[in-house]
């Protein structure tokens, strides 16, 4: 890009001298087919009434005492020119830009993908966006639409630079997870807006006085280069949702940052006078189609926000309505909108006692105030006491710094309806995304129909993980590896169904007794690689059972078709024993040490008496 007044219309102000290496040439000179046009402008704006003049003479009063009061210096014609054309310089696309936006798109989304903020920050400090943004603010000020052009065509470089690396880095990942810090960046809210808010105001500060940097690079980069590549993570994995969210957020940080610089540039005299901006029909289409570009996904936050503002302010009043006003806090309260799906809240309350049909009645209580349908997902703590309830929001706040500042809260309607059964307690593990189901025992149920029922809806619960602890059992039978053709007896159960049983209830360590030891350690070795501590108890043959008469008759082969015979069976003792039978077994071990010291001791004597 050349720096020539030809190409940029940025002539000094009347009276003062010519920058260097410019000169006085008109910039209507330039372009003839629109020199007719911007002259007619130009003298329609020499013409303009005196309460015009006025009022720029008012407003010129107040950006000056208000600049003043923001500790902005007043730049003087010649400085404010310098200043725009370094950063318009700063601004240009260079191999350097595109080198550093792809290497702090790589950065950040390694360390999204491994949830790591250090990573992240990381991404941050080596991100270039600072230079274009700013660029593309002073446009706004000066109204200067090639300005804008031009910085709006090095971002769109930058942040497609961005997306295209979070998609190659997904695809080459072997780990796609959506993280907290993914999650973070899949929707704007009103924290996102601030951020980028005062990152702008910021941004515009450093460059007016001089000491732009590394600092205002990371706090722009804070609010763009990471959800830049969310956009590319959510094409990698295809998840439309994650991808769009991130894009508005984007678009909405970008649009605040900009209006951010272009304000600061306007208040600190660092803008280009109204006076000199060109009025040509392509300017004035330049100008407009920008601002629409940046003001449309901006305004479309703030209206998502301003709704979210209102389901909230309903939803504290309708739980609290729904719970009792007495003894109950709400400790957290978050709001869920999209254009394409119900809003949804997801709160935490503290109370003293449990209020059944807590949600349904939030949910009515919350259409009657707006009009519209609102799912609410209710978790109710009980605490009795002031410091209970302390505790409680700690713990709450805890969990909710652990699993990620994202709004993950499980579906537990959702999954309770999935599984379908009466549950007597459900709870999460919100870092490892698992909800854990334990159902009331049901009458006729297999541990086989409770693990279908935990795939089929683990499958139905979209992000979360569902785990079902169905009721214990004190022993099980396992059928043991036999030989082909041979039936399982009735209610025994395979090793690997054996196996996801005694994960769900936690167990370390069972005993197993078979009658076939010949085929039991293929399932102890099973058990143990699992990381489950196998005591084996071995049988003891019943000596009162009658031995086989010589001569017995030798069993019929089956012949093709017949049964082989019932694969040998294990049974795998889930509970240990308790200290009582502990005791009693020691003590019935003792007695029979001492009958049996007893019974040789006259034994010995006898044969001591011989022996003389």
């Amino acid at each position: 890009m050349n720096d020539t007044p030809t190409a940029m219309p940025d002539d000094p102000l009347p009276g003062q001298s010519n920058p260097p290496g410019t000169d006085r040439r008109s910039f209507h000179d330039a372009r003839e087919p629109n020199a007719e046009f911007a002259k007619k402008v130009e003298a329609a704006w020499k013409k303009r009434p005196m309460w015009i003049r006025r009022a720029e003479a008012f407003v010129h009063l107040v950006r000056l005492r208000l600049a003043h009061a923001v500790l902005l210096p007043q730049l003087t014609p010649d400085q404010a020119y310098d200043l725009r054309q370094h950063v318009r310089k700063d601004g240009e696309l260079t191999n350097g830009y595109i080198l550093m936006c792809a290497l702090a798109a790589g950065i950040a989304t390694l360390g999204l993908l491994q949830s790591s903020t250090a990573v992240v920050i990381g991404a941050m400090l080596v991100s270039p966006l600072m230079a274009p943004i700013a660029s593309m603010g002073f446009g706004f000020a000066s109204l200067d639409g090639h300005r804008i052009r031009d910085a709006a065509k090095v971002v769109a470089v930058g942040a497609a630079i961005g997306i295209l690396t979070g998609m190659l880095l997904t695809w080459l990942s072997p780990i796609r997870n959506a993280t907290p810090e993914i999650l973070a960046r899949t929707e704007p809210n009103l924290l996102d807006l601030a951020v980028a808010l005062f990152s702008g105001i910021a941004g515009g500060y450093s460059t007016v006085i001089g000491k732009g940097g590394t600092a205002i690079g990371v706090a722009i980069a804070t609010a763009l280069m990471p959800p830049l590549t969310v956009v590319g993570y959510g094409i990698g994995v295809f998840q439309p949702m994650f991808a769009m969210g991130a894009l508005l957020l984007f678009l909405t940080n970008l649009a605040a940052i900009t209006f951010a610089f272009a304000l600061i540039a306007r208040l600190s005299g660092a803008a280009r006078p109204f006076g000199k901006v060109e009025w040509t029909p392509r300017y004035v289409t330049i100008l407009v189609a920008a601002f629409l570009a940046l003001g449309t996904p901006l305004s479309m936050t703030l209206m998502k926000l301003s709704t979210e503002a209102k389901i909230r302010t309903a939803a504290r009043a309708a739980i609290l309505q729904a719970c009792g006003t007495k003894g109950v806090t709400i400790a957290q309260l978050d709001v869920k909108s999209s254009v394409f799906s119900a809003p949804s809240v997801d709160a935490l309350v503290i109370a003293r006692r449990y209020t059944s049909n807590a949600e349904a009645s939030a949910e009515e209580l919350i259409h009657k105030a707006l009009g519209d349908e609102v799912t609410i997902n209710l978790q109710q703590v009980l605490a009795a006491d002031v410091q209970a309830q302390t505790r409680a929001m700690v713990d709450a706040a805890m969990e909710r710094t652990a699993a990620g500042i994202a709004a993950d809260v499980p579906p537990f309607n959702a999954i309770r309806q999935s599984v379908g059964l009466p549950t007597r307690s459900v709870w999460s593990d919100r870092a490892q995304r698992m909800v854990y189901v334990e159902p009331i025992p049901a009458p006729g149920w297999t541990l086989a129909d409770y693990r279908t029922t935990e795939q089929a809806t683990s499958k139905e619960t979209q992000g979360w993980t569902v785990r079902i602890v169905p009721p214990a059992q004190a022993e099980m039978e396992v059928a043991l590896s036999g030989e082909n053709g041979m039936k399982h007896p009735e209610g025994a159960i395979s090793a690997d169904l054996a196996l996801w049983a005694l994960q769900r209830w936690g167990m370390a360590r069972v005993t197993v007794s078979s009658g076939d030891e010949e085929h039991l350690g293929a399932l102890v070795k099973f058990f143990s690689d699992a990381g489950i501590e196998v005591h084996i108890r071995h049988l003891v043959p019943d000596p009162a059972a009658s031995p086989k008469p010589k001569g017995a008759e030798i069993p019929k082969q089956p012949q093709d078709g017949e049964s082989q015979g019932l694969v040998p069976t294990a049974t795998v003792s889930v509970y240990g024993q308790s200290p009582s039978q502990q005791a009693a077994e020691a003590a019935r071990a003792a007695a029979q040490k001492a009958a049996a010291e007893k019974a040789a001791s006259p034994k010995a004597a006898a044969q001591q008496t011989s022996g003389r």
